[in-house]
């Protein structure tokens, strides 16, 4: 059993933000994997769903704690024997808008919500699929990351500008890839061919 978590921020205020693009991934991934529409579950404190995805079973999790909480569903809803199997699914300032990359076991790289599971689960042994969101200047092509702080803060909560929006279809085909290579090869051979 695989377990997927996307991190976002609940309410329509946030649906569209950039910090909410691990649950809009995920929305695109449930679709193409035919899961079963997401429910309501107190006992996890989110939404869940959970089906057969690359002949694996896997249990999908959208908390409904704001993402600087999200340690505090995730915790409910992965055994302790099974973090090592758990797949969170969110937005990185630190890669180019576009770029999504896999990693394992290590730190939060200062997203709140990765912080928070890994004080919760009291472990990093969790895989990591990063989406890009960070800038980039369109004369050198680098990234514009904002400063931390306020501008930071009110940058991951804004929409995606329109020429972001024609590519998020391709973006998310991309973390379904991901996920999908993870439960399919394994996080080491998923590395290889997605970063």
């Amino acid at each position: 059993m695989y377990y997927i978590v996307g991190l976002g921020n609940p309410g329509e205020k946030y649906s569209n933000t950039r910090h909410n693009v691990g649950w809009l991934a995920l929305d695109y991934f449930l679709v193409e994997n035919q899961l079963p529409a997401f429910v309501s579950s107190k006992q996890f404190s989110g939404k869940v769903t959970e089906g057969v995805v690359a002949e694996s079973e896997v249990k999908v999790l959208y908390p409904d704690t704001y993402m600087n909480n999200s340690g505090s569903a995730v915790v409910k809803f992965v055994p302790k024997d099974d973090i090592s199997k758990l797949i969170v699914v969110h937005d990185d300032i630190d890669l180019p808008f576009g770029e999504v990359k896999i990693g394992k076991g290590r730190g939060a790289g200062g997203n709140n919500g990765v912080q928070s599971i890994i004080e919760k689960l009291d472990s990093r042994d969790f895989v990591r699929v990063r989406i890009g969101i960070a800038p980039k200047s369109l004369w050198s092509g680098e990234i514009k990351r904002p400063a931390g702080g306020g501008p930071l803060e009110r940058f991951v909560l804004k929409p995606f500008g329109l020429l972001e929006k024609k590519d998020l279809p391709e973006l998310y085909k991309k973390v379904q890839l991901a996920i999908e290579l993870i439960i399919s090869e394994g996080v080491e051979k998923a590395m290889n061919k997605v970063n």
